[in-house]
């Protein structure tokens, strides 16, 4: 049986879909709006809100769980292999969020906040050295309950991955190095000199004005940043300026490079630079290659010191076909 067209009823249908498409125009039209105006009025609010989006969004909720004694936070999400990810000095837990969308696909995705950032305590007297946070990391993995451990960090985190994998080379399944810290080139960076010259550092910062000069340093490239987030992180940068403070120069200045205490380790490792990261020379993945052999380079171009955040989906695709050849 053949069902003939009826142009009426065609024109009805028609109506409808434009008035729904409408409907929903106007319906995006109106949060935008509202989003723009908490943007401004209500900045913390409106920080808030996006970071729960951006969780939704990238299939990660919150988990609590008991690690040396204290709470450890941490966004988990998806399913498969465990794979723990590590932020860096003054980030959190969600810094990984946009990475975690693509991931959680493939993975179960564990990102958490180390001691002393996101919303884990503020204790002056912990132990701050990328040694100890190994340490801490490596705790929160046991208490997690993974064995083999696939591992993943950005800067600071990086360092802290590559010093696990190092003295515990038996446990890590694999790392994935983003813009690592920890090598002697670290010492040649710029924010490296000036902290050591005046004490000061422009990853701290308290003022809006600051995070905004922050990003362009971080950044390999312009990008958007609402003015909640900028808002946000300068309300967060001022009450653990101290901390903080405390915490990079211990990094500074007990931190040995890696190259000078380990060599020819065989975990597999997947090291990446930005070429135009100005936090860390680009040229530290070859040492860290001299120190990993069994290892792949990446030099992503026009990236600068957070590529999971800069180019999540070719950050990940990278990832994905390291993981496929393991």
């Amino acid at each position: 049986m053949i069902e003939k067209s009826n142009p009426e009823a065609q024109e009805s249908r028609s109506g409808l879909t434009k008035r729904v498409a409408l409907a929903a125009l106007l319906t995006i039209l109106a949060l935008a709006l509202t989003v723009a105006g908490l943007n401004r009025l209500a900045p913390i609010t409106s920080a808030n809100a996006l970071k729960q989006l951006s969780r939704s969004v990238a299939g990660m909720a919150p988990i609590d769980l008991q690690v040396d004694g204290k709470t450890a936070h941490v966004l988990k999400g998806g399913s498969g292999d465990a794979l723990v990810l590590v932020h860096g000095f003054t980030a959190n837990k969600d810094t990984f969020n946009d990475a975690a969308r693509l991931l959680t696909k493939n993975y179960t995705v564990y990102s958490v906040d180390l001691p002393g950032f996101g919303d884990a305590d503020r204790d002056p007297r912990a132990d701050y050295s990328i040694r100890g946070q190994s340490e801490y990391v490596r705790s929160l993995v046991a208490a997690l309950g993974i064995g083999r451990v696939h591992l993943g960090g950005n800067s600071m985190g990086g360092a802290i991955v590559a010093e696990y994998a190092a003295q515990y080379p038996d446990e890590v399944a694999s790392i994935w190095l983003l813009d690592a810290a920890g090598t002697s080139e670290m010492s040649q960076s710029v924010v490296a000199k000036s902290f050591e010259a005046t004490g000061e550092s422009s990853l701290l910062a308290k003022t809006r004005d600051q995070v905004v000069s922050k990003f362009d340093l971080l950044l390999g490239q312009p990008k958007f940043i609402p003015y909640a987030i900028e808002y946000a992180l300068a309300k967060i940068g001022e009450r653990d300026f101290d901390l903080h403070k405390q915490i990079l120069k211990t990094l500074m200045t007990t931190t040995t490079p890696i190259e000078t205490r380990y060599s020819n380790r065989t975990t597999p490792a997947l090291i990446v630079t930005g070429d135009q990261d100005r936090i860390i020379p680009p040229a530290s993945v070859n040492t860290f290659a001299k120190v990993f052999v069994n290892s792949k380079v990446i030099v992503m171009p026009g990236v600068g010191h957070i590529p999971m955040v800069e180019s999540p989906m070719q950050t990940v695709q990278d990832y994905l076909e390291f993981r496929s050849k393991l």
